[in-house]
């Protein structure tokens, strides 16, 4: 397949799924011939076919590069072709406006599927995941999609000079940039207003759930929990009452990977802890309902017909858990200067109101646990090590790819492939030692189809595990009294006693 037919399907493309004026052809090839270093084009002399996806023909346009000997990084030139044939920023916005107008559903919709096919978001590799819902009521996957570095990559990367533009990878001016070994060229933002506040919402490119977002601050400034939280999940959430919209824990360990920029994270699906029941009604002040969720960590539930009732009981609420000191069960809220005590607050609308779910998170450490006392513990570190924050602790728990090949060995050690005791390990599965031998113990040898769901159903008892790990006030009695006192104490006093 020639470069011109590639070039030639890729404007078909653009017509079709990405908003390409036929006025803007002419443009726009010359566009793409620069990017690919080309200075004539014959156009295909029959009808191109136009796949769903752009990928067939990115790889038609790399198998011909790679056929004249080129070097390039394969991504980058993706999102730069994506790029030359796509809406400009303000034509997006304006496209997302128009949708907005029928419904928001409607505009996100669209916005969702212009950003798949604009390859932003990348769903062929996306698709690629392992997932399976647990039988704790858990959904896990294994991450597969997002790509991993090679040394040329990185020596790439270090050799780049340094600068503060854009100040972090989640930073508005990030739409259309590209360094070595970063891209965003095709990026396309939506202009948000949240609590008198100028955000914007982007998808991720290598979502974990259905239509996967992100609110994010248009002024650089780090994580924050405050009095305004509520508000902005609330006015995001009447913006877009088909999400839900929740903040991570601002503070590390807790909280997601970048917390030096103020962000929610948001999308369709239901996760979880969203799904679950409250186990232990509350009484809340006037205009709201209040229980604790029957969930593995801590989680407080409120909801009501009024939001400005919901978002004045949740700060309350969460004041109060900021200072909440209980040195019997390893809780303090300070060190020094150092805050310990945070939460992360979920928002969504319902027929029933507005809700409101607040998980309680605390990021101390200790001597006996200095990856954090409410962190995963050392003897689940094989499985994740990595933060719990706002989507594991919801209950979507996302694994690093590398257990596809770990699991896979564990699955060989158990169905007999390979001989167990092992005379020795390479050095990633050692950790993975105990594991083994503890179901060998127990199971004997299997077949592979029995080996690999006893492995899924150990996997799923080590996430809900995390998530006991994780919980500030334990479901045992002196966790439960505890929870109790302070719920009290902080104005939601409990309707009756179940532990």
């Amino acid at each position: 397949m020639s470069i011109d037919f590639c070039v030639g399907q890729l404007l078909a493309y653009a017509e079709k799924y990405l908003g390409l004026d036929p006025r803007d052809e002419v443009y726009a090839r010359n566009r793409v011939l620069d990017i690919l270093g080309k200075a004539d084009y014959a156009p295909p002399s029959s009808a191109v076919t136009v796949p769903e996806r752009p990928d067939p023909i990115f790889e038609g346009i790399f198998a011909a590069l790679e056929g004249e000997g080129k070097e390039f990084d394969r991504i980058a030139l993706a999102d730069r072709l994506a790029d030359a044939v796509m809406l400009r920023p303000s034509e997006y916005e304006a496209r997302f406006a128009e949708h907005y107008q029928v419904s928001p559903a409607a505009a996100t919709d669209w916005a969702y599927a212009y950003a798949v096919h604009s390859n932003y978001v990348k769903k062929s590799a996306i698709d690629r995941n392992i997932r399976w819902s647990a039988a704790n009521g858990l959904e896990i996957t294994i991450n597969l999609s997002k790509p991993e570095k090679n040394n040329r990559d990185l020596a790439k990367q270090l050799a780049a000079p340094s600068n503060n533009y854009p100040q972090c990878t989640i930073c508005r001016e990030n739409e259309g940039y590209e360094r070595p070994g970063f891209s965003r060229r095709n990026l396309r933002t939506c202009s948000l207003r949240l609590a008198g506040e100028d955000w914007f919402w982007q998808y991720s490119p290598y979502a974990y759930f259905a239509e996967h977002g992100i609110a994010i601050r248009c002024e650089h400034t780090p994580m924050v929990l405050d009095e305004k939280t509520a508000v902005r999940l609330f006015d995001f959430a009447e913006q877009f009452p088909q999400y839900f919209i929740g903040n991570n824990a601002p503070l590390p360990r807790v909280g997601g990977s970048i917390l030096m920029h103020d962000h929610f994270q948001g999308g369709l699906e239901r996760l979880p802890m969203q799904r679950a029941g409250i186990r232990l009604p509350l009484l809340g002040p006037a205009g709201v309902r209040a229980g604790v969720v029957d969930w593995f960590n801590t989680a407080i539930r409120l909801e009501g017909e009024d939001r400005r009732a919901v978002e004045a009981a949740a700060y309350s609420l969460v004041e109060a858990w900021r200072q909440y000191r209980n040195e019997a069960l390893d809780i303090l809220p300070y060190t020094g200067q150092t805050p310990h005590n945070t939460a992360s607050l979920i928002a969504r609308k319902a027929a029933s109101g507005y809700i409101l779910d607040i998980i309680l998170r605390n990021n101390r450490t200790s001597d006996r646990y200095p990856d954090g006392i409410f962190h995963a513990h050392r003897e689940y570190h094989h499985i994740k090590s990595e933060s719990i924050g706002l989507i594991e602790a919801m209950g979507l728990f996302i694994l690093p790819a590398r257990l596809r090949r770990q699991l896979g060995a564990v699955e060989e050690y158990l169905s007999g492939v390979r001989a167990w005791p092992a005379e020795e390990l390479a050095e990633d599965m050692r950790p993975f030692a105990p594991m083994i031998g503890r179901l060998v113990e127990e199971h004997g040898t299997v077949s592979a189809a029995q080996a690999k769901e006893i492995i899924r159903r150990d996997v799923e008892d080590i996430c809900r595990a995390i998530l006991d790990n994780t919980a500030v006030f334990k479901r045992d009695e002196a966790g439960e009294n505890a929870l109790i006192a302070f719920l009290s104490d902080a104005g939601f006093p409990a309707k009756r006693r179940n532990i």
